[in-house]
């Protein structure tokens, strides 16, 4: 994929010379700089985990098996979360040069709101859609590594506050204020190496998955917190987390159900994830509605 941007920037790649604007160039490189700082401490977020459980696990914690066992059964489940970070990714390809170029709208803030609302809703239909359904996805991968799908609504959940930082993230974006995502990321990378430490000798790759959900609901809390003061943004906080929590418990609920026929069991997961559309249309609908006072009476 990577190779095809070569292709496609092609004429401009020969065309382009290098040359260095004594006026622009530095304001560039101290926005962008701490921009790649960011991604560093977050590739450390997402992957150290699967390193220190190699390290920090005690012996015999899953009984005979290795470390090495627990490794491989937390990175075949981790999988399943790489639905969410596609997802992810897939949004904010598109959603970045959006809030750029709507940032000096004075209605941005409501806008950006919006966005992240209905970025919510998405993800917990995603986070649903994967988790009660691991009965038939639990076949993309061994049977060896199906202890550990319990980790799975965790890891999505994780993803899904860390998309909601990207979200959150976008103050310090159009506030050329990029420095913030720095610390903030840093702040979470040495959170990552600490709760690995206390949890995995604790609850193993379970730990570890939990680990990860805290680290990025803290990193979205910490930007949310600092954006509200130097950029605020009427987000729809308490709905948002009752989206949320209530997706995740529905979720757990319903994945303790067990029903023996396949067939029977993804009819009965299409339904709830039916009832999950219809009862979020119905809540949207709602609150989309203006009170009666203010709807606009008929122009003569």
């Amino acid at each position: 994929a990577n190779g095809f941007y070569l292709l496609f920037f092609a004429r401009d790649l020969i065309t382009w010379r290098p040359a260095l604007d004594r006026h622009l160039s530095p304001i560039l490189l101290k926005y962008a700089y701490p921009v790649m700082l960011t991604g560093l401490a977050g590739m450390t977020n997402e992957m150290f985990s699967r390193l220190t459980l190699e390290w920090w696990l005690p012996d015999n914690f899953y009984g005979e098996k290795s470390q090495a066992h627990a490794l491989g059964v937390f990175a075949a489940c981790y999988k399943y979360a790489v639905l969410m970070s596609i997802a992810i990714q897939a949004f904010r390809f598109a959603a970045e040069p959006f809030f750029f170029s709507n940032a000096a709208d004075k209605n941005s803030p409501a806008l950006f709101s919006r966005v992240n609302h209905y970025f919510v809703i998405v993800c917990c239909l995603l986070l649903l859609g994967v988790s009660i359904n691991m009965d038939v996805f639990k076949y993309l991968i061994g049977k060896e590594y199906w202890e550990g799908l319990n980790i799975v609504p965790i890891l999505l959940l994780a993803y899904l506050f860390l998309g909601v930082y990207y979200n959150f993230s976008v103050w310090f974006k159009v506030t050329d204020k990029t420095y913030f995502g720095t610390i903030i990321t840093a702040g979470g990378a040495v959170l990552t190496i600490i709760l690995n430490y206390i949890l995995i000798p604790i609850a193993g790759y379970t730990g570890s998955s939990w680990a990860a959900m805290i680290v990025f609901l803290l990193m979205a809390i910490a930007c949310y917190s600092f954006g509200q003061k130097y950029y605020p943004i009427p987000y729809r906080i308490l709905l948002d987390c009752c989206y949320i929590a209530g997706t995740f418990l529905l979720a757990y609920i319903i994945s303790k159900i067990a029903i023996g026929n396949l067939w029977l069991s993804m009819l009965f997961h299409l339904g709830i994830m039916l009832f999950f559309v219809l009862t979020t249309f119905l809540i949207e609908a709602k609150i989309m509605k203006p009170p009666a006072g203010e709807q606009s009476s008929p122009r003569h």
